[in-house]
C-alpha cells in the first residue's frame, strides 16, 4: 500500500530532521562568528520546522489507515456522508467532505483551499 510507504518515508525523514537539527543547534554553540551561530541556528529551525511538516503528514497517513481498517474511509467525520470520490483521489488525506471542511476551516479561520 503506497500510504504505508510513505509512512515510512516520513518516519526515515523525520528522524533524520530531528537529528540535523540536534547536530545544528549543538555546532552554534562552537566558537565561530555571529555569523556562523546564526546559520546553524536558522538550519536548525528549518530542520524542525520540515520535521513538524512530516509528522502532521504521518499522522494523516495513521488517521487514513485506521479508518480504512475500521470501514470508515470515504465517510465525512462531521456529516457522515461519503466524500466525493475526486476528492479523495486529489486528496487521499481528506477526512471531511468538501463543505464540512470549508465550514472547519471558516471556524479556525483559515483560507479555504487547506486539508
Amino acid at each position: 500500500m503506497a500510504l504505508l510507504e510513505r509512512a515510512r518515508a516520513l518516519r526515515s525523514e523525520i528522524s533524520a530532521k530531528l537529528g540535523d537539527a540536534a547536530t545544528d543547534a549543538s555546532g552554534s554553540g562552537r566558537q565561530g562568528d555571529y555569523g556562523d551561530q546564526a546559520f546553524a541556528s536558522g538550519e536548525s529551525s528549518l530542520d524542525l520546522a520540515e520535521a513538524g511538516r512530516d509528522l502532521q503528514e504521518l499522522r494523516g497517513i495513521e488517521t487514513v489507515v485506521s479508518a480504512i481498517d475500521d470501514g470508515r474511509y470515504g465517510s465525512c467525520v462531521d456529516c457522515g456522508d461519503q466524500i466525493a470520490l475526486a476528492r479523495l483521489q486529489a486528496q487521499p488525506l481528506a477526512m471531511r467532505c468538501t463543505a464540512c471542511q470549508q465550514r472547519a476551516e471558516r471556524a479556525r479561520g483559515e483560507r479555504p483551499g487547506s486539508l
